[in-house]
């Protein structure tokens, strides 16, 4: 909306304009009403909100160079990781997963009432093609915090790597391109944003708030993980037909509020997670037999990926250390490690 954004027909906004006209009723969307602090913190950044739009319009490619840099440390920690023993970060990774999650609650509060009320007032297709959205500073501020989030919680991947736990290609990859792609959209001001916001910051207020749990060492039953998992590939199957609802209203020429480049990347990117969540599913739940060891769920892995005291065919996971092809190997992982770590092996019984 800074720029000549012709292709938005329900919200336009002229290139000569000197910037969105924020609204300053308190009362436009239900659920918005002011909050001590937090409405402050807002209309404190308010002056800045247009510079901030040109800014992410502009620059979204540091996200890939953010990505290309997240990508190169990973593999050196991994590397320097190689001859170290794994660090004990289950405190610090509690409190950062409860941080995560009290934003992503937030986010809820403050984003979740105007889907509704688009929903419930305008309909479904104005949910994806009207980007009324931008009219209102507060909803501009919560979904460029969720933008900005992406780059934080590549943060997760650390914890991973520092505890020597098995990275999955699902995790790095679903880091990668969301930040890529949440920052590209960001200055383009499609109506479609409004859904992966919202489904973003849903799912991740439950999914954080289940890794700060078990990091805390409260007992989460099973069905939970399993059910968190579910969610997800909702979300990336309603994220896929919401794009390809675009895709067709851009090319039978009907009024949409997204560029066509945006749809053809959601599209492709929705795809490519509902293929990734359903097969990390199917492996994790359908395939492989549960085990009765108790389990440690890492922050910012699937809600199945586990950091727990198991057995492996070849030796022993401890910790999310895998000890293959070694002779004695619990007498060796004993030999490396000091009885006062309070570390749970579990042996397999032949």
């Amino acid at each position: 909306m800074f720029k000549d954004i012709r292709y938005h027909h329900f919200n336009i906004i002229k290139p000569d304009d000197t910037g969105a006209k924020w609204s300053q009723q308190w009362h436009t969307f239900p659920g918005l009403a002011y909050i001590p602090g937090l409405t402050e913190l807002e209309v404190a950044i308010q002056p800045y909100g247009d510079d901030l739009h040109r800014f992410m319009q502009q620059k979204w490619h540091y996200s890939l160079y953010i990505s290309m840099a997240y990508i190169t440390i990973i593999l050196a920690l991994r590397h320097w990781m190689r001859s170290r023993d794994a660090f004990n970060l289950r405190v610090p990774m509690a409190y950062w997963s409860a941080g995560l999650a009290l934003f992503s609650i937030i986010g809820v509060i403050r984003c979740l009432p105007e889907f509704i009320h688009i929903l419930y007032y305008k309909g479904f297709n104005a949910s994806f093609s009207d980007s009324s959205y931008y009219k209102d500073w507060r909803l501009n501020l919560w979904y460029l915090f969720f933008v900005l989030s992406k780059a934080l919680e590549l943060i997760d991947t650390v914890f991973i790597v520092l505890r020597k736990q098995k990275l999955l290609t699902l995790h790095w990859v679903h880091h990668c391109l969301t930040l890529s792609y949440s920052w590209y959209v960001f200055g383009d001001v499609p109506a479609t944003a409004r859904w992966m916001v919202n489904m973003n910051f849903l799912i991740h207020s439950l999914m954080y708030t289940y890794y700060a749990c078990k990091a805390f060492r409260i007992a989460i039953p099973r069905v939970v993980n399993i059910s968190i998992t579910s969610l997800q590939i909702i979300q990336m199957l309603y994220g896929l037909y919401i794009n390809i609802q675009v895709l067709v209203y851009k090319l039978t020429e009907q009024p949409c509020d997204a560029h066509i480049s945006v749809a053809l990347t959601g599209t492709s990117l929705y795809g490519l997670f509902f293929i990734l969540f359903i097969n990390f599913f199917v492996r994790t739940y359908l395939l492989k037999p549960h085990t009765k060891s108790m389990v440690f769920t890492p922050a910012c892995a699937p809600a199945g990926m586990t950091n727990g005291f198991k057995v492996n065919g070849n030796g022993v996971i401890n910790n999310g250390v895998e000890l293959k092809n070694r002779k004695n190997s619990a007498d060796s992982f004993l030999g490396l490690h000091n009885i006062n770590n309070n570390i749970e092996i579990i042996k397999k019984i032949n």
